[in-house]
Order: structure tokens, then C-alpha cells, then sequence
């Protein structure tokens, strides 16, 4: 077909199954093989020292249905493996009636069923199961099961059906559930000490009774909205292991997290709490990752989780959240209830079902993303549906010397705390999360690398460029250097703001700028632009022309990213932050990180073959220019007032831009091509029990 010009939508829906493979596959991280895959899962080390790495999967099929564990390894979560071979990477599905419907999202339990390494997954049996399925769902839909391995993940066993084995938990902890899945098994010192006390005994537990492990479960879900329009809302239910030693016998403690049901945005800075958990997580981590000390200052409980019908039907309706919380360890019914302090975002984009997991010293997270073709309109032709995110390691993020003029004014629901130090100064913590050093590594070194010299950008007569009427003034300028093909990043440091002279017991007025970025996967009739507004205070990719084929999303990403004013205490200057970026090109998966805090991660499907260039971005933002045009000064956001248009700051630096040729292929031992050809069809079970429908 002719990849010179934009395509008729009619051609491409004629092209047969698994026709465009390649086209939009991303090759530098974790995809299946073929098929449709999502949540990641069973995450857990090896005897040899490598990691076992699961993912949600159908092989056979494009949509979510008959769901199992597909199996990769990895030393180095660059490189990986599948386990038995990429034309049959499942290692456990769907087997018995109690998860004849799927063998969903779960976790492995290092030392479980007789020592060995086991999954802690749910069981799906027939049934409806979802926030607003009618009828509701029924107990016993989704339960949860166990299957452990002797062989470091190629083979599984499930447990026996009946008591003492499969399912380990039938029972809901509470009526009228939306949901119920998804084990997450963590242990905490500080838990045990408070069930473990004289103060809980005294509450009415005898201690007979008490359980006494040392592993703590979560379990998501809620309470269905029609049941109790007061209370009802997203829960996170914490279980703990009532006997040492026994992984299957569980006594319930009570909801951990509870909402009641929220269908917007918090606020600007944090997602939705929706009507019903899924895929929680929770760790104590620093500012060098798991938290080893616990008189640490800097050191957050952090829980991560999915979060469904907050997000105006866009998205899937979910949100990846992040909560840090403290304990309210006095509790009426003397259990312990997490108190969120602040909250965020996990990710802005088309990713979702987080998981994190233990590597050493370490809490790793890693999310699936899921494609932007709704109706499946060219799903048969791609042949495959979904992958990772690049691994990411968590951390606190700490911004030092914060001034003091910035924090003057509370933000509405901020992601973030604020801390006065022992020396005076303001020190900002927020939820950090940064890819994971060796991956980056491994992208720079096994690509071609280009440096650019620094350089300053503007908007005038000589260098203005509009190419489509009603859009702000930009100024375009291409790289020197361009890469080959769609697998590329770009590392780069961008400063919007002069240094200024502000004391410390002054208010801070920030000047209006320029917004400034890349315009990446650029010809002459699809691109995408990735740049950072300093007046709106957003991380925008805008995909307004990414693809030319009109079946495919293009709606504007945004992620709410502040840059912080630090003062400097010897010179008294205040100078922002640098907008700090790394962008990774993946074929259609485009990963976008800023200063370790905000990150976006969506899809763009360019057709046309010339869509690979990429140029630096300057434009003059809406707000900027009424600044200029009003010379009024505009209170755009708590806490930062906008000075006025003399102090307009009309240039972006760009300096230590890198450009990363090629990236690497993830699969070594896989061939190019790993479709599977002709027509679909589901699993056996599904034709017999009708549980699925076909796209």
C-alpha cells in the first residue's frame, strides 16, 4: 500500500489478520508474543537469581477473555525470554470450574505453599464481574486460588479443590461487593506491633483467636453504589495470615482504604477515586527506595492501585493512582485504617493495572498499556493488542530549598508535602519514579547517540511558523541529526525561567514563558508535539495529528507538573527548576518522563513512512499571549501569581539534548515476525461454556 499520503480507512479494514504486525509494534520492552496481553503479575526471583516475569494474556485471541499467566524471564529487565517458547508462552490458564473464566491478576509468594514459590491469583468463575454489571455480581464469582512451582515458574500446580486447598478465599469480607481480586501479600513490622499489642487485646480479640503471620494481604474491590448510595465507594480489604507458615488460611481485618464514591478528579494534581479498587499495591519506601530505616524523614507509605469510573469515560474510566498515608491506629473496631495525606498519579497516559514488587534494596513498578482503537477497527490487521511500560523503579522525591514564597498560598488536594528542615529551609516530598537505571543504560549504549550543542530559542518575525490557522505562533527548527526509523529517545534539559532576586519573606511572582518541547514523528502530514506549558503548569503531548488514519485516538495528553523556584542560600538568588525530560520513542508506544515525577505514557499510530523526524518546538501559549496583549497580571494558580508583561520571558534553553538512535530489541531469541495467521478464535471452554463474546 502507498505510505507516501494518508490512507482510506476502507483499504486498510480490507488488509487481512496480522497484515500490519510490525507496523506499530514496539520492540524495547515487555510485549507477548501475539494475541492480547495486559496486567503484569507473578512477579517474583528465581533460584539462579533471574526474575520471572507474568503478564495477563489470551495468545490465541485480540480481546480480554479466557485470561491465563503467559511466563518470561529476565536478569536484567532488558533482555527477555519466554518460558516453554513464544508459540506457547502460557503457564498457567484456566483448568478447573472454580477459574474456568480466568486466572486473573496475582502475586507470588517467595516462600509459600511448602516453601515453594507461589501464585496468589483470582479465580474467575462464571459470571458478571465488573462496578456496574447487572445483575451484580454474585460471592463465588471471583475467588481466590493458589498454584505453586517447583521449577522456578516453567510448570504450576494448582492446590486441590476443597478444603484446605483451591479456593483459599470463597468468602466476601463484605456484602454487596463491586469487585474482588487481585492479591497483593506485603509484610510490616509496624502492622504486627499494633495487632500484636496490649491495646488491640484489650478491644475484645482473645488472643487465641488472634492471627499471628507475619504476611498482610490486600484485596480490591468496593461496595456497589445502589447498595449504599452513602457509603459505598472503592475499598482496599486487608487480610492477615492467621497461622506462620500456612500461605492458605487468611483472617480478614478489615477495609484498609475506603472512599466513598467519586466519579471527577480530586483535583488538578491527582486522579479520580472512582467506585472500586483494582490491583493495589503498597510499600514504605525512601529516598533510595524500600525503606530500610525507620527513623528515616523522608519516607512515605506509599499505595498504588487502579481506580475505575473517574475519568469521564475516557481512558477505560480509570485511573493509575498513588496515595502516601499515615496510620490511624486507634480505630473504633481497633483495626488500622490508612489516612491519605496526599496523592497523585501513577501515570497521565494509556497505562494501567501497576504492579510493584521487591528487587534487593529496591521496589520496582511496572504497567501495562493498552492501545488507543476503541472499536477495534484495525485490531485483526495489528494481530496484537497491548504491553509494558518500561520498569521504574519508586522512590521519594525530595526538592530541596524550596522558597518560601511558593508555599505561601495551600494548593486544593496537592500531590505532594511540604517539610521545614533543621536548617530553616522548605524541602518539598512527593511520590518518585524514575526508569530504571540499567534499562536506560542499556537504551544509550546499544543506540546510536548524538549530542546537540546548547541553544536558545525564540519567537520573532524570522522564526515564526504557523502551520494551521488559529494556533498559537511556533517556532520549528530540526534536528541536525535525524534518526532512522520510530525506535529513538531523546534526553534533554529545558529552562523557561531567568534567575531572579527574591527574598526570602517576599512574595514570588513568577513570569509568563514560552512553552517549549520536540515535535517528534514528524513528516509532512502526521506529528506529535511533547512539550511543557510553564504558564498551565502541564506536560502535554499533543496528538492532534499523530496518525492520519481517523479511527485511531488523538486527544490531547496533559499531566499537572509544577517546576519549583529553589533559592539558593549562599547567593540568595531564586532559580525554577529545569524541565527535565527523557522521551522514548517505541514504535506507537511513546513514554514520556519529566523530573521524576510526572510521566505520560500513550499510543500514536503514524501511517505515512516520512513520520520519523524530529525538530525542536517553541510556542507562544494562549495565556502568554493575553498576558502580553493585557500587561495585567493573572493569579493562574494558588500560591503563584504571574508577573506582568515586561517581565514576559520569551525564550527556552535547551541544553544536554541527546538523541538515541535505534534503542534495542528486547526479544533476542524471538523471531521478527511472531503472528499468528488466519482467523481467531477463542479457547475451547469458551465455545462450549459461551463465556466470551468475539470482537
Amino acid at each position: 500500500m502507498d505510505r507516501s499520503r494518508p490512507p482510506h480507512l476502507e483499504e486498510l479494514v480490507g488488509c487481512r489478520n496480522s497484515s500490519m504486525f510490525n507496523m506499530w509494534r514496539p520492540k524495547a520492552r515487555v510485549i507477548a508474543p501475539s494475541g492480547w496481553m495486559n496486567d503484569p503479575m507473578g512477579m517474583f526471583q528465581t533460584k539462579n537469581g533471574s526474575f520471572h516475569v507474568g503478564y495477563q494474556c489470551n495468545p490465541q485471541h485480540l480481546g480480554w477473555a479466557n485470561i491465563s499467566q503467559c511466563s518470561a524471564s529476565t536478569s536484567d529487565f532488558v533482555h527477555f525470554n519466554d518460558y516453554r517458547s513464544w508459540q506457547d508462552p502460557v503457564t498457567v490458564g484456566p483448568s478447573q470450574l472454580y477459574d474456568i473464566r480466568g486466572v486473573l491478576d496475582g502475586v507470588v509468594i517467595q516462600d509459600g505453599f511448602n516453601g515453594h514459590p507461589t501464585l496468589f491469583y483470582t479465580s474467575a468463575y462464571v459470571g458478571e464481574f465488573s462496578p456496574r454489571c447487572q445483575p451484580p455480581e454474585l460471592e463465588g464469582v471471583e475467588t481466590q486460588s493458589m498454584a505453586y512451582t517447583e521449577d522456578d515458574g516453567s510448570t504450576w500446580t494448582k492446590l486441590n479443590f476443597g478444603a484446605g486447598g483451591n479456593p483459599v478465599i470463597y468468602y466476601w469480607p463484605e456484602r454487596n461487593l463491586s469487585g474482588f481480586r487481585d492479591p497483593f501479600v506485603f509484610e510490616s513490622q509496624e502492622l504486627s506491633n499494633f495487632y500484636d499489642s496490649n491495646v488491640h487485646q484489650l478491644h475484645g480479640d482473645s488472643e487465641e483467636s488472634e492471627p499471628r503471620g507475619k504476611k498482610y494481604l490486600l484485596l480490591s474491590g468496593g461496595i456497589r453504589v445502589e447498595a449504599d448510595s452513602t457509603n459505598a465507594g472503592p475499598r482496599v480489604f486487608l487480610y492477615r495470615q492467621t497461622k506462620e507458615n500456612d500461605v492458605r488460611d487468611w483472617t480478614y481485618l478489615g477495609p484498609i482504604l475506603s472512599f466513598t464514591a467519586e466519579y471527577n478528579q480530586t483535583s488538578e494534581w491527582t486522579g479520580g477515586n472512582g467506585i472500586n479498587f483494582e490491583a493495589t499495591g503498597f510499600s514504605t519506601i525512601d529516598e533510595q527506595g524500600l525503606a530500610q530505616d525507620v527513623d528515616s524523614s523522608h519516607q512515605l507509605n506509599i499505595f498504588t492501585a487502579g481506580t475505575e469510573g473517574a475519568r469521564n469515560n475516557t481512558h477505560m474510566d480509570s485511573w493509575p493512582v498513588w496515595y502516601a498515608v499515615s496510620w490511624e491506629l486507634s480505630a473504633s473496631d481497633a483495626h488500622v485504617r490508612g489516612k491519605i495525606d496526599f496523592s497523585g498519579v501513577v501515570d497521565w497516559g494509556r497505562s494501567y493495572g501497576f504492579r510493584q514488587f521487591p528487587v534487593g534494596k529496591r521496589q520496582l513498578l511496572v504497567g501495562w498499556v493498552y492501545e488507543d482503537d476503541e472499536f477495534n477497527v484495525l485490531t485483526h490487521q495489528r494481530g496484537a493488542q497491548g504491553a509494558f511500560t518500561l520498569f521504574r523503579e519508586m522512590f521519594v522525591k525530595v526538592v530541596h530549598n524550596i522558597h518560601p514564597g511558593a508555599l505561601k498560598t495551600p494548593e486544593s488536594a496537592p500531590s505532594w508535602a511540604t517539610k521545614k528542615e533543621e536548617d530553616g529551609s522548605h524541602s518539598l516530598l512527593t511520590f518518585g519514579q524514575r526508569i530504571l537505571p540499567e534499562i536506560r543504560a542499556a537504551l544509550y549504549d546499544r543506540s546510536k547517540v548524538t549530542k546537540f550543542n546548547d541553544r536558545t530559542l525564540k519567537i520573532d518575525s524570522s522564526s515564526f511558523h504557523q502551520e494551521l490557522e488559529g494556533r498559537s505562533p511556533t517556532h520549528l527548527e530540526a534536528f541536525e541529526k535525524q534518526p532512522k526509523d520510530r525506535y529513538y529517545a531523546i534526553s534533554a534539559q529545558l529552562d523557561f525561567f531567568p534567575e531572579q532576586e527574591t527574598p526570602m519573606d517576599e512574595d514570588l511572582k513568577r513570569p509568563t514563558a514560552l512553552r517549549g518541547g520536540f515535535r517528534i514523528l514528524s513528516g509532512k502530514f502526521e506529528w506529535t508535539d511533547v512539550y511543557y506549558d510553564p504558564n498551565q503548569e502541564f506536560l502535554v503531548i499533543d496528538r492532534s495529528h499523530s496518525s492520519s488514519i481517523p479511527s485511531y485516538g488523538n486527544s490531547t495528553e496533559k499531566a499537572k507538573h509544577r517546576l519549583w523556584p529553589v533559592l539558593d542560600p549562599i547567593t540568595h538568588k531564586t532559580k525554577y527548576e529545569s524541565l527535565n525530560l527523557t522521551i522514548v520513542v517505541d514504535n506507537s508506544v511513546l513514554e514520556v518522563h519529566a523530573n521524576e515525577r510526572a510521566i505520560i505514557t500513550t499510543r500514536v499510530y503514524p501511517w505515512c513512512h516520512d513520520s520519523v523526524n524530529i525538530g525542536y518546538f517553541v510556542q507562544d501559549s494562549e495565556e502568554g499571549s493575553r498576558q502580553t496583549k493585557s500587561e495585567e497580571s493573572t493569579n493562574l494558580e494558588p500560591g503563584f501569581q504571574h508577573s506582568n508583561s515586561q517581565s514576559h520571558f520569551k525564550v527556552v534553553r535547551f541544553s544536554k539534548v541527546e538523541l538515541w538512535d535505534g534503542l534495542l530489541n528486547a526479544w533476542p531469541n524471538r523471531p521478527h515476525d511472531t503472528s499468528i495467521e488466519g482467523a481467531y478464535s477463542h479457547n475451547i471452554t469458551s465455545t462450549i461454556y459461551g463465556l466470551w463474546p468475539d470482537l
